[in-house]
């Protein structure tokens, strides 16, 4: 779907761009130390806390474009229990891991345009390798849930989209 954006006055194609996260919320909330201890690759992350360990994954959410056949979608990180992680990380690479799960998980991306993203209840279903991951939220009347179920009207997603774009 392309627009006209109000901002810039530019032509933008929502199968051109790709808005997410480069790492989930409590990466940024760690010390240096602490971050020292982490990793984080562009798909996994693991957070050293003490003695806490959190596991998290880099996902897809999409949102469907109202009364057309595409879709929007967020960059975002989850996090996922210790089991379910391993799980995923040991089958990152197996043609048939879409067979596994899908896994609990808790979104941890605070997405523009949308009020306390953080710790919404979703699902990460797995994918073909070389795909990363699908999320779908718990059904709620948060906003995002509705969009994702529902579909989000063309004229909000350019909304969401410019703000996005123009500013981050």
């Amino acid at each position: 779907m392309k627009f006209l954006c109000t901002c810039c006055k530019e032509e933008h194609d929502l199968n051109e761009i790709s808005l997410g996260a480069s790492a989930p919320v409590q990466w940024h909330l760690i010390s240096d130390e602490e971050r020292s201890r982490s990793e984080l690759t562009d798909d996994q992350c693991i957070i050293e806390t003490g003695d806490d360990v959190h596991y998290f994954v880099r996902a897809c959410l999409e949102l469907p474009i109202a009364g057309t056949d595409d879709s929007f979608v967020w960059g975002v990180w989850c996090s996922l229990s210790e089991r379910s992680f391993a799980e995923m990380h040991e089958h990152w690479t197996d043609p048939r891991r879409m067979e596994l799960g899908p896994y609990f998980a808790w979104l941890c991306t605070s997405l523009p345009c949308y009020t306390d993203t953080v710790f919404l209840k979703a699902r990460v279903h797995q994918r073909e390798v070389g795909q990363r991951p699908s999320v779908q939220l718990v059904e709620t009347e948060h906003p995002l849930s509705v969009h994702q179920r529902l579909g989000v009207d063309p004229a909000e997603i350019k909304k969401i989209v410019e703000q996005a774009l123009h500013e981050a």
